[in-house]
């Protein structure tokens, strides 16, 4: 046994009992009404999906983290000082950022270095001093990069996992906080929609930090397309688009066509609805987040009778806009034009529930 190994044993046998896994599930998320307009104060609508990031945690007979997330190739251990320092350092290059005196694609530069961070800058190294380590494993079944909310919905699975096997639960309102806090290192600026919406569930309208839970119907013909992950960031775009200074005028317009696409979802008015998604697609083509190539399937599915919006950040170079929200179109003609143009669509299936913990 080597010296760090007795060391482990001893603390361990001081730390109260664990459970030998904990599980947690956390669904992904798609807007259908307001982004980009919910970053400058106006409300948005979103829904959680039946589409996850999981996150198994177990012991360790090793202190601090041994951080396992097959989609991005990480498995790395990390010492408690290693996760401090990671999450202390990319705080601070973010502070850079929003004093404009660095860069927001410095701010983090790879995948592992950001779940470590986001470890580190929770406060779970405070939890594990002078205990054993713990084996993080992260797995999940979303798009990443393409609008469904999949960083949100890892890190918050994640914490919400490991405080929970350490014996101190996060309140959803902690989960959320802690979660907002890693995807502003991403976003340079978040609005926290996507950790609201992935840990609390349902379809909620979201505006400024606070979220409001609506009555779902049952949906039908909703699709979501994933046309390929974006070329740009949500970070570089949500800069892009506040470079341009656009009038608070226009986000009034975002506003008005969310409450009115809200109305048409409770109501269940499909052509009203048609028309909303409609407006919703040309106010980001203004903005200039919609891809040609995304913008000509759009225009087929309108063609068909339906309508079609980016429903993530879109994207300001390339061909590639992330995930699509349809409606209003039959499932076979879609599943016709996603084919031709090499894209995936499912069928959109809200998730209740947020945040679910298996044991």
């Amino acid at each position: 046994m080597t010296a760090s190994d007795s060391m482990a044993s001893q603390m361990s046998s001081a730390s109260p009992a664990r459970p030998t896994c904990t599980r947690v599930r956390v669904p992904g998320k798609v807007i259908i009404s307001g982004e980009h307009a919910v970053v400058y104060g106006a409300p948005a609508l979103a829904c959680a999906i039946k589409k996850y990031a999981f996150a198994k945690v177990t012991n360790s007979h090793l202190l601090g983290v041994h951080l396992k997330v097959p989609e991005f190739g990480i498995d790395q251990q990390f010492s408690n000082l290693q996760l401090s320092q990671l999450g202390q350092q990319t705080q601070f290059r973010h502070q850079q950022y929003l004093t404009a005196s660095g860069l927001l694609s410095n701010v983090v530069s790879n995948p592992v270095e950001f779940f470590a961070a986001a470890i580190g800058a929770s406060g779970l190294v405070d939890v594990l001093l002078n205990q054993q380590g713990l084996v993080i494993e992260l797995t999940m079944d979303l798009a990443t990069g393409g609008g469904m909310g999949s960083s949100a919905a890892l890190v918050a699975a994640m914490l919400a996992a490991a405080f929970k096997h350490l014996g101190q639960p996060l309140t959803p309102t902690e989960l959320i906080s802690k979660t907002t806090q890693s995807e502003q290192w991403q976003h340079g600026r978040s609005s926290g929609l996507d950790p609201y919406v992935c840990v609390m569930g349902g379809l909620q309208q979201y505006q400024k930090g606070c979220g409001e839970r609506q009555e779902l119907k049952q949906l039908s013909q909703y699709f979501l397309v994933t046309t390929g992950q974006p070329d740009s960031s949500t970070g570089e775009c949500v800069d892009a688009v506040k470079r341009q200074n656009l009038p608070q005028a226009l986000w009034h317009q975002f506003e008005l066509i969310q409450e009115n696409l809200l109305q048409c979802m409770l109501g269940d008015m499909k052509e009203d609805m048609i028309n909303a998604i409609s407006a919703n697609h040309r106010l980001l083509q203004h903005i200039g987040v919609v891809p040609n190539t995304v913008a000509d399937f759009v225009a087929k599915i309108e063609s068909k009778g339906g309508a079609a919006k980016v429903c993530g950040a879109g994207s300001v170079v390339g061909d590639h806009g992330g995930l699509v929200f349809a409606a209003g179109i039959e499932q076979t003609h879609i599943e016709q034009l996603c084919l031709s143009h090499g894209y995936d669509v499912q069928t959109m299936v809200p998730d209740l529930e947020g945040v679910f913990y298996f044991d």
